[in-house]
C-alpha cells in the first residue's frame, strides 16, 4: 500500500493524539506523564522499548523482516514555561507550560511514524530507531549520550523535523548544509574599585570599563568573523550598582553566542575573552569569562535532504516542497547527534496557513495556533523516506 493511503487510515486518531498531548504539557526534564503516554502507545502497537536508563523520554525499535541499516527518528518531547493564550478547545491544562514550539506536534510525528511502521516491518531491510528525546530546551540530548543511546542500535542516518508557522501547512521546507545555529552563553564580570560617584579619581570604573566592553564585543562579528557565515553576539543581561552616587566594585554581563560555522564558534570564543580581558586592563580594571557550552551548528547532509526531497515528491508532491533560502540563528539540540553518530538532516514542517493568522505568531508565542494538516504531511515524508532507505 503506498504511504498515503496508509497514513490517511489514522490521522483522525493522530489529531486526537495531538489534542491530548497538547492539553497535558510538560516541562523539560519533567515529562513523566508524556513518557507514560508514549509507552504506552508504543505498546499498543507492539513497538519494542528500550530500557537504557532515561528519566524521561523513549528509544524503541521497529526491527524490519529483513536485515539492513537503521534509521533513527527523532523528536522532542518538552514544553515551554509559559501561558497558553490560543483560547483552544483543547488548550494547556498545566498552568505556566504550553506547546508554543509544537513538540506535541513532533511527538505526534512520531507516534504516527511508530504504528504505520510497525504495521509494514516485514517489509523493511533493517531496523527503525524512535527517539523521543526529554528537555530540548534545556539541550536535553546530552542524556541520550550520556545513556549510550547506539547500545540499541547503531544508526547509518538520522530523520527528523521541526514545525515551521512560516510554511504553509501541507508543504515542507529543506535546506542543504547549516540549518541552525550553534548556542553558548558567557557569563562577564568585570572587577574595579568602588567608591564615591563624586570622586572617580580615587576608583576603576567598571560601569565605565563595561560600556567599553560591550561596544568592543561587537567587533567581534564585524572583524573576527568570517563574514560569509553569520554570527549572533547578544548582551541579554548586565547588572552592577546599586545607588546613583556610588561607584560599584564589579559588574556582571550576561550574553549569547551564536555560530553557523564550527571553526567560527571557536575562533569567535577566543576572541570574546581576549576583547574583555584586554579592554578590562586597559582601563585599569579585570575581567572573568566563564562560559556555558551548548550545542554546535545543525548541518545537514546534503544526501539526506535529496532523499527526503524524494520521499516528499512520492507522497505529498514536488509542488509542496521547497528550499529555504536562509538558516536559522536559533539552536536546536539535533545537532549534538549528527554528524557525530551517524549523518541526519533535520527539515521544516509547515504549520500555518492563510487563513487563520492565528498560525502566523510564530514559534515560542502563546496565541501560536498550529494547523493540524501538518500531522499527517509530516508523518508520510518520514515514513516514505524510511521505506526508502531500508528498502
Amino acid at each position: 500500500m503506498d504511504t498515503m493511503s496508509l497514513t490517511a487510515k489514522y490521522e483522525d486518531e493522530m489529531i486526537a493524539i495531538r489534542r491530548h498531548i497538547h492539553r497535558h504539557p510538560e516541562l523539560s526534564n519533567k515529562e513523566y506523564k508524556t513518557t507514560e503516554f508514549i509507552r504506552e502507545k508504543l505498546t499498543e502497537y507492539g513497538v519494542e522499548i528500550a530500557e537504557i536508563g532515561m528519566k524521561t523520554g523513549v528509544v524503541a525499535v521497529i526491527r524490519g523482516g529483513k536485515p539492513g541499516k537503521t534509521v533513527a527518528i527523532r523528536e522532542d518531547i518538552d514544553a515551554l514555561p509559559m501561558k497558553e493564550l490560543t483560547g483552544l478547545p483543547f488548550a494547556s491544562e498545566n498552568d505556566g507550560a504550553c506547546h508554543s514550539c509544537g513538540h506535541d506536534i513532533h511527538t505526534t510525528v512520531l507516534l504516527y511514524c511508530a504504528k504505520v511502521l510497525s504495521e509494514i516491518r516485514e517489509e523493511l531491510a533493517g531496523t527503525v530507531m524512535l527517539i523521543f528525546q526529554p528537555a530540548e530546551e534545556h539541550m536535553g540530548a546530552g542524556e541520550l549520550v550520556d545513556c549510550n543511546f547506539t547500545q540499541v542500535a547503531k544508526p547509518d542516518a538520522f530523520i527528523g523535523l521541526h514545525v515551521s508557522p512560516e510554511i504553509d501547512a501541507g508543504s515542507i521546507g529543506l535546506k542543504k548544509g547549516p540549518a541552525n545555529a550553534s548556542n553558548d552563553f558567557f557569563n562577564i564580570k568585570i572587577k574595579g574599585k568602588g567608591g564615591h560617584g563624586a570622586h572617580p579619581e580615587n576608583c576603576i570604573d567598571p560601569v565605565v570599563i563595561s560600556g567599553y566592553v560591550i561596544t568592543q564585543l561587537q567587533t567581534v562579528i564585524s572583524r573576527e568573523n568570517y563574514p560569509v557565515y553569520p554570527g549572533v553576539l547578544t548582551i541579554g543581561s548586565i547588572h552592577g550598582g546599586t545607588v546613583n552616587n556610588i561607584i560599584p566594585d564589579y559588574v556582571e554581563m550576561h550574553g549569547t553566542l551564536r555560530s553557523l560555522d564550527p571553526d567560527c564558534r571557536k575562533k569567535m570564543m577566543a576572541a570574546i575573552d581576549r576583547v574583555v580581558k584586554g579592554c578590562a586592563e586597559s582601563m585599569r580594571g579585570t575581567a572573568e569569562v566563564e562560559w556555558e557550552i551548548g550545542v554546535p551548528p545543525l548541518v545537514n547532509d546534503d544526501s539526506i535532504i535529496e532523499a527526503v526531497a524524494e520521499a516528499a515528491a512520492k507522497t505529498i508532491g514536488a509542488d509542496h516542497v521547497s528550499y529555504v533560502k536562509n538558516p536559522s540563528m536559533g539552536s536546536e539540540d539535533f545537532s549534538v547527534l549528527f554528524p557525530k553518530f551517524g549523518p541526519g538532516a533535520q527539515f521544516r514542517l509547515g504549520s500555518g496557513n492563510n487563513e487563520d493568522p492565528n498560525s502566523r505568531h510564530g514559534l515560542h508565542n502563546s496565541k501560536n495556533v498550529f494547523d493540524e494538516k501538518c500531522i499527517r504531511t509530516g508523518a508520510s515524508v518520514i515514513i516514505q523516506y524510511a521505506r526508502d532507505f531500508l528498502r
